[in-house]
């Protein structure tokens, strides 16, 4: 896994560094001016990785930093960090060719942190489901607002009812004696004419107490039927009210929690002022008391929180038509099965966890000590002066514990003595300084026992270093500041490099301060030897920390109003080089006015000008692909336009050179400008000095199409326009193309014959051309 890109916001005099990548060969160096945030940039990374600040990393508008990384997964898979079962199929399914993702810590305050992830299945899958949570919580709101006043409706309809029932009862009532008398006074007359009458009479009454019996028992029927409603309603209501009194009860706690913290801060830092040990004595009880409040606080809105869930749930399913046990015993298996899908910050922890190790180097954090106890070493004694050193000397060396169990003196120093040439000759691999003509320094340690003059300690083993050359032996701490510095340097980076394959980004301000410059370019062979094994980001001012021929490597670091200190630090990448001022480029400038017969930018003839760094990287590759590297030097210029700058300069050294201008009307502009220059002396003379790349608009047009997206897009896509039109219709980063193409070509080692006849035949010209000219 490799760090690809860092965004750094609201940290010291950084507002918005926006999005900054790395270099695709690991190796990224920051030049800038002192005061211009180099510092800041490294040392936020390493506030991320550590996932602490201090107050003093805060900026007067006290906003807090958020610290954004990007990684690429070279060779992991999602899969191979979350576990299947703990991810919803959608999900997982979704992230199953993912290979790159960002994690942010952002501070609420200065021990407060959120860690995020950013990758747009896991965004999108969770914003999904946020969008479902709060959907649901809308509709339980509405339901539960219609509950009550359908609970309203139907508690007046009841009673609306009951007295319905109530008076159909009392007519029934008033009515049964008056039946009761007309069936006697029926039975009564014995008179015919008579007993027909009341006979009429009592079947008259009789069908009226049918009638108001019937009516009472369709009224009794209404009223049980609202009455069992109100009964439904009233289940749900209980339930809903259970969860809206839980919710504002959760709601109440949560911000005394944080009425809480607040309290807490507060205390914590009048402790920090306090002077005298009594003030001190009483404030850190009340720091405790507070401690332990909160921690309860938090323990209880924890259980708050996941009641609430399960009443949530009830809640939902109740009003969607379940009885409550039924709705119950859902809500519990439901929350039951999704407890073990991690949230969105479990898979942001669990990533980070698996994130490369980010290091600050420190100067001189632990340097070689003359002479360590074995015990010290084998014990890990982590305090003891030196330990660090002598312990990255013996991962160096390949040695263990083991090796000093040799009961056989003889066959111990033999085996020392043949370590220490082998360590001795990789050290010289990359320090080349001599003391003298040709005299070489040389890395030693000897098993030595303690004798009588250290009584406490006598025949006890202990280590003894040395750094020996052909005259002197001499310990470590005898030796000058700069050879102090490098063993320390080299030993550090060499035991990085044994701890784990490409696990490591490794943070380093300023190396070489005290290094000749013949010797810092030794730090940069010791870079080169290990950007394989770890990622590298360095602070420097020097131009022999700067491959000039690797300038995408390089990243610029200023403040946007250089008369101002107070103003905010700006980072720019390699496309971006040429905003930025010529103070912050000193190391690049100070390198191309190098002595020209040590460098090999720009030589004594065959000087080739092109309009920028994009065109150089592509031109230089294809160059070497071609076998054409070192018939012609191609020198990037900030852009087309700063092309007469670069000629007046080549002109002014006296240095053979052509420039190589690409087909737009702009730059024909320029080249025109170029060739009437008073500089040229005649048409013909002028026209050796400037060739147009006819028909090519810009570098990436020499590509095929089907070159171009395989090579450069790395995509299968549809294009109909041509290739740097492609590019800017669609915003792309030039630079970021370009850095990609140079990774694709060498990681995959691609070869001109990969090449479609297009594109071999368009680079086959174009150079032909070029060594006719400078022929």
């Amino acid at each position: 896994m490799k760090l690809r890109a860092f965004r750094i916001r609201n940290y010291r005099s950084i507002v918005d560094t926006g999005w900054c990548y790395l270099a695709f060969d690991d190796i990224t160096a920051l030049i800038g001016q002192n005061e211009s945030g180099k510092t800041s940039v490294l040392e936020a990374l390493k506030c991320f990785y550590e996932r602490r600040i201090m107050d003093d990393v805060l900026r007067s508008d006290l906003s807090y930093p958020i610290i954004e990384c990007t990684f690429e997964m070279e060779n992991e898979r999602f899969s191979d960090f979350l576990n299947r079962e703990n991810l919803p199929d959608e999900l997982y399914i979704a992230l199953a060719d993912k290979k790159e993702f960002s994690l942010s810590c952002e501070w609420t305050d200065s021990k407060t942190y959120k860690l995020n992830i950013s990758e747009p299945s896991i965004v999108k899958y969770f914003e999904t489901m946020e969008r479902s949570k709060e959907e649901e919580e809308n509709k339980i709101g509405k339901a539960i607002e219609d509950l009550y006043a359908a609970t309203n409706m139907v508690i007046r309809e009841m009673e609306i009812a009951d007295k319905a029932k109530h008076d159909a009862r009392k007519a029934l009532n008033e009515m049964a004696p008056k039946l009761e008398e007309t069936r006697k006074a029926a039975h009564k007359n014995k008179k015919p004419d008579l007993q027909i009458m009341a006979k009429q009479e009592f079947e008259k009454i009789s069908a009226l107490f049918e009638e108001k019996e019937k009516d009472f028992n369709d009224k009794l029927q209404v009223f049980e039927a609202k009455k069992m409603l109100t009964q439904e309603i009233s289940e749900k209501v209980s339930v809903c009210k259970t969860y809206t009194e839980l919710s504002e009860h959760t709601k109440q706690l949560d911000d005394q929690i944080e009425k809480k913290y607040a309290q807490l801060l507060d205390t914590e830092h009048y402790h920090d002022l306090c002077s005298h040990e009594k003030e001190r004595r009483s404030s850190a009880q009340r720091l405790d008391q507070l401690r332990s409040e909160y921690q309860q606080m938090q323990k209880s809105s924890k259980e708050y929180h996941e009641q609430l869930l399960l009443k949530k749930k009830i809640a939902s399913l109740v009003l969607d038509g379940k009885k409550f046990h039924d709705a119950e015993v859902d809500a519990t298996i439901e929350i039951e099965n999704s407890k073990h899908f991690l949230s969105q910050e479990d898979i942001a922890e669990t990533m980070f966890n698996n994130i490369p190790v980010f290091e600050f180097f420190e100067d001189f954090s632990s340097l070689l000590p003359n002479k360590i106890d074995l015990e010290d070493l084998l014990n890990e004694s982590g305090t003891v002066e030196g330990y660090k050193a002598a312990q990255n000397f013996l991962k160096v060396a390949g040695l263990n514990a083991d090796f000093f169990r040799e009961k056989n003196q003889r066959i111990l120093k033999q085996k020392i003595e043949n370590l220490n040439t082998d360590i001795t000759i990789d050290f010289q691999d990359y320090w080349s300084q001599n003391i003298g003509k040709d005299n070489k320094i040389r890395l030693n340690f000897e098993l030595e026992h303690y004798d009588y003059t250290v009584p406490e300690k006598s025949g006890k083993p202990y280590l003894e270093f040395w750094i020996k050359d052909n005259t002197e032996r001499l310990y470590p701490k005898q030796r000058s500041r700069g050879v102090r510095w490098f063993l320390s340097f080299y030993l550090e980076l060499k035991a990085t490099a044994r701890k784990n394959h490409f696990n490591r980004v490794l943070l380093i301000d300023e190396p070489g301060l005290s290094l000749h410059a013949r010797a810092q370019e030794d730090v940069l062979k010791v870079f080169e030897d290990l950007r394989n094994k770890m990622q590298i980001i360095y602070c420097t001012h020097s131009p022999h920390l700067v491959d000039a021929s690797k300038l995408y490597r390089i990243m610029a670091v200023q403040r946007a109003d250089e008369e101002d200190e107070r103003s905010e630090t700006v980072v720019m990448d390699a496309k971006s080089l040429h905003e930025a001022s010529s103070d912050t480029l000193t190391p690049i400038y100070s390198l191309m006015g190098a002595r020209l017969y040590d460098q090999q930018l720009i030589q004594q003839k065959n000087n080739i000008i092109v309009e920028d760094a994009v065109t150089y990287y592509y031109l230089t590759e294809m160059a070497r692909l071609s076998n054409f590297q070192g018939k012609a030097f191609f020198i990037p210029s900030n852009n087309e336009s700063s092309i007469p700058v670069l000629v007046n300069i080549l002109i002014g050294w006296k240095l053979d050179f052509m420039a190589l201008i690409f087909d737009t009307s702009e730059k024909r502009e320029i080249a025109e400008w170029l060739r009437k220059s008073s500089f040229l002396s005649s048409e013909v003379h002028a026209g050796s000095y400037v060739m147009i790349a006819e028909g090519f608009p810009k570098v990436e047009d020499l590509f095929s199409t089907i070159d171009f997206k395989r090579f450069i897009l790395q995509k299968r896509i549809g294009i109909t326009e041509s290739n740097s039109d492609y590019i800017e219709n669609n915003s792309l980063s030039r630079m970021i193309l370009v850095t990609n193409f140079l990774h694709y070509i060498q990681h995959e080692k691609i070869g001109i014959p990969d090449f479609d006849e297009e594109t071999r035949k368009n680079f086959k010209q174009l150079f032909e051309r070029i060594k006719k000219s400078l022929n």
